[in-house]
């Protein structure tokens, strides 16, 4: 079951790197977008037409392709009040309960992203200004839900098997867990 876990995290790992990525790159457009912008209206008295289309798209895009990858390196903001004074399956127990919750949240999340998709693809729908459809963006936050829905339940099933064997290693909880506890605010 570790070696089934360490490999899966390595895989997944892969992926939310490259979504990582594909958001960097676009932050790098959007960037681009608006020195267009304020260039075009100051200088030329013209403004990109469709911007405002252009960024909601692509900041949906930001704002989820990185999730799961911060979620793989522990970089979202967690309640440790209570599983930083716990120790062995004690820990381990609170971290499965967390994922649990946070597991069911994102599921509900994901379900509804996909009915909405379906709804969108289905009856259509573009932006105002230019027309761009929606679908693609809701498509994003659907794959991006689902991705760090795998992500949680890799997770949760590394918590429950160390909650059997606290005084295993871990290829997921190992470096984040113990640099938490040593140094939480470096």
């Amino acid at each position: 079951m570790k070696n089934l876990v360490a490999v899966a995290n390595r895989l997944l790992g892969r992926i939310e790197v490259s979504a990582a990525l594909v958001a960097g790159l676009l932050i790098l457009v959007l960037m681009t977008l608006v020195c267009a912008e304020v260039l075009g209206r100051g200088l030329f008295n013209h403004p990109v037409r469709g911007s405002i289309d252009i960024i909601e798209q692509l900041m949906v895009a930001l704002v989820t392709l990185g999730v799961a990858y911060g979620q793989s390196h522990f970089g979202n903001v967690r309640m440790t009040l209570l599983s930083d004074r716990t120790r062995g399956r004690g820990k381990w127990l609170s971290e499965v309960f967390a994922l649990g919750i946070a597991l069911f949240v994102v599921v509900v999340l994901t379900k509804g992203s996909w009915l909405n998709l379906m709804r969108s693809w289905n009856n259509g729908g573009d932006t105002p200004e230019i027309g761009i459809p929606l679908w693609p963006g809701i498509a994003i936050v659907t794959g991006s839900l689902a991705l760090l829905g795998l992500r949680l339940l890799l997770q949760l099933v590394e918590a429950l098997r160390l909650a059997l064997r606290p005084d295993d290693s871990s290829a997921i909880f190992g470096q984040s867990v113990d640099a938490l506890e040593t140094a939480p605010y470096e």
